[in-house]
């Protein structure tokens, strides 16, 4: 009985990858990285997830399947720091246990963690450092003003412990630059060359932003913050500021979204049994690709639905301090509607049996998941 188990569970594993050669997807991939972890195969489950996730960075189901292994593979090392913290408390540990929650994606954690030992060790820059670049990672996916403007005041902390911080010097700087305040970006990347004169790039970046900078006084930090979170788009180019001088291995890669694919493969749910709508708004909740059924709802209504369930989820998600909307879910007399926040991208589908909402979720993210891509770093310029 064991031997012919063994050989059924060989032959779907090797069913299930030859799906994800076949057809590469959000959904084969994960059903693969599921099925080697209910097999207790621990390293080969997450090896697939973060192959998946190379290939389609916003697959949820995948980022759960890489968290879920990540966290039982580090649990002894969470167990043990803990216990040290516990008995011997350290900025060390605590930095330590920080980056471990960082690495499974648990900012909220991360961040709770870096809070704490901030309040036992005030002279510490560490806890500083990571609270700054958690926020702006942050602000770089989110643009919300409260993110940047956490990021600064920690930053500001952290420099002003360790006035020659290169990596709080190389945040502030990037953060500066995202809101176009441009003297303050080129004050931090003076301190990073005086610290440092064989910095890679920050010459040649600062020699562009001489060049592009003028005498004029600069608004308020807070109003460019603030700015950028009305106007959803940053004052300067996030790709301008080189990767080489970012400061952050585990920095999330830049991503650009084919929008007129993803408006396709949104439109084309259509077809499925029990999809009755299904729209695709841009940052303005302009409508860009839409599609209706005689049971659906008038596209005009449920792209205001949309609208709306966007703008009521942002608010509630700025106020409990969790980012932005990703995903939101409600049931109604006219049928169930998913929303799906992708980059800059709001997609929303109402739908009826014999769909559930994780069935859509998986769908949604199948159909835009193939259309988000990294962006190719380039050379400074000015």
């Amino acid at each position: 009985m064991r031997l012919l188990e063994r050989l059924r569970r060989h032959r779907e594993i090797t069913r299930l990858r030859a799906e994800v050669r076949r057809t590469p997807a959000p959904a084969a991939f994960g059903a693969l990285a599921e099925r080697l972890l209910a097999h207790g195969r621990l390293d080969e489950a997450l090896a697939a997830a973060e192959e998946g996730l190379r290939l389609f960075p916003d697959a949820d189901r995948l980022a759960h399947v890489r968290s879920f292994v990540k966290r039982k593979t580090l649990a002894g090392s969470i167990r043990r720091l803990r216990g040290e913290l516990g008995r011997r408390p350290s900025p060390v540990a605590y930095v330590h246990l920080a980056e471990i929650y960082r690495e499974l994606g648990s900012e909220d954690e991360a961040l709770e963690t870096a809070t704490q030992c901030a309040e036992r060790f005030p002279l510490n820059e560490a806890p500083y450092l990571i609270e700054g670049e958690i926020r702006l990672e942050r602000f770089l996916r989110d643009r919300i003003a409260k993110d940047g403007e956490l990021a600064e005041a920690a930053l500001r902390r952290a420099t002003r412990i360790n006035a020659h911080s290169i990596k709080g010097a190389l945040l502030l700087a990037e953060l500066y630059h995202l809101v176009g305040a441009v003297g303050a970006c080129r004050e931090q990347l003076g301190v990073v060359l005086a610290a440092n004169p064989a910095a890679p790039g920050v010459q040649e970046f600062l020699d562009g932003l001489d060049a592009a900078g003028g005498d004029a006084p600069e608004p308020d930090f807070y109003d460019l913050v603030r700015a950028v979170e009305s106007e959803g788009e940053f004052a300067r180019d996030p790709a301008a500021f080189p990767a080489a001088i970012g400061a952050g291995p585990r920095r999330p890669a830049r991503r650009r979204v084919d929008v007129d694919g993803v408006a396709d493969a949104v439109v084309r749910l259509g077809i499925e049994d029990g999809m009755r709508n299904s729209v695709v708004l841009d940052a303005d909740g302009v409508v860009i690709a839409q599609q209706g059924t005689p049971l659906g709802l008038a596209p005009d209504a449920f792209a205001e639905l949309v609208r709306r369930l966007r703008a009521i989820a942002d608010d509630a998600s700025r106020r409990m301090d969790t980012g932005a909307l990703v995903r939101a879910e409600i049931d109604g007399p006219s049928g169930s509607v998913t929303v799906m926040r992708l980059r800059s991208l709001t997609v929303g589908a109402l739908y009826s049996e014999p769909l559930r909402a994780d069935r859509v979720w998986e769908m949604l993210q199948d159909c835009s998941a193939p259309h988000v891509t990294p962006v190719r770093e380039e050379a400074p310029h000015a």
